[in-house]
């Protein structure tokens, strides 16, 4: 009688393992909170219409996406602008490519005996591209179509 009962409870408790075993694998995956990712400064300077300008690129870019999300903040005239793009890494070292807009930025409404413009942005939007070797990025910032050489040093 004993060793019948020893069975039963021995089943039992194996019965009872595997529906745990078989519940944890129906349970939702608990998700591991992303790392935050390292804030990138670069700054330096860019020749536009034959004046040297200062910039600084300031953004984060995920490792595993590889898109970047910052600012180029224009440090001669103070204007900032949202920069979104990619920083996809290469044997040399990365490629930068990064649309500049102005964002919510000033825009111009105005009109003469009804005609006129409304909500048009004051600052033109850019393209920022060019490659990271090391602690320099090179490239060029693309403004109404016509390219600007920039070089930017890695701060931080």
């Amino acid at each position: 009688m004993r060793a019948v009962q020893g069975r039963a409870v021995q089943g039992r408790a194996a019965g009872a393992g595997l529906l745990l075993l078989a519940l944890t694998g129906c349970a939702p995956a608990v998700q591991v909170p992303a790392q935050a990712h390292p804030v990138q400064v670069w700054e330096g300077t860019g020749r536009v219409l034959l004046r040297e300008q200062g910039y600084r690129l300031t953004f984060t870019a995920d490792p595993r996406t590889h898109l970047l999300s910052g600012t180029l903040e224009n440090r001669s005239s103070g204007d900032r602008f949202q920069a979104t793009g990619t920083l996809l890494p290469g044997p040399d070292g990365a490629e930068l490519t990064a649309h500049i807009t102005a964002g919510n930025g000033a825009r111009l409404s105005a009109s003469v005996l009804g005609l006129g413009v409304s909500g048009l942005a004051l600052k033109s939007d850019a393209l920022l591209s060019g490659r990271v070797a090391g602690e320099v990025f090179r490239g060029a910032l693309r403004v109404n179509g016509v390219a600007y050489p920039v070089e930017l040093r890695r701060v931080r």
